[in-house]
This record gives C-alpha cells, structure tokens and sequence, in this order.
C-alpha cells in the first residue's frame, strides 16, 4: 500500500473492533456478539481488543465457504 508520497505503508496486522467493523461494513456489535460465541479469535493490548489480520481473513474465508455451500 502506498499513501500520498509514493511511500510504502506498512501492512496491517491487527484491527480494533471499529476498525474491523468498518472496514468489512459489520456492526462493532455484531464483532461482539461473534467474540462471545468464540467463533473469532482475540488478543488485548491492555485495555484494547485486536483481531490478528490473519483471523479475520480466516472468520472472513469460513463465513464465505458456509454461504457458497
């Protein structure tokens, strides 16, 4: 990814829950709702909740499959 100056941004490796939420057009309280089930991993940074990357792409890529099956 590149901002304005030709610069390469670094990639993103984790996602605050309003990060997440925007970025895949889901509600921070469907995010939740989906924590509580277990159904998608979570780490703490103190007070703060992260989604890894990669477990949302994995949450994404299974919740794709169900649909298409």
């Amino acid at each position: 990814m590149e901002n304005g100056q030709g610069a390469k941004k670094p990639e993103k490796l984790a996602w605050a829950l309003d990060e997440a939420a925007e970025s895949t057009g889901l509600s921070k309280a469907y995010f939740r709702k989906i924590i509580a089930a277990g159904e998608i991993r979570t780490t703490r940074a103190g007070r703060r909740v992260l989604i890894l990357d990669s477990d949302l792409r994995a949450w994404l890529d299974r919740n794709r499959a169900q649909a298409v099956a």
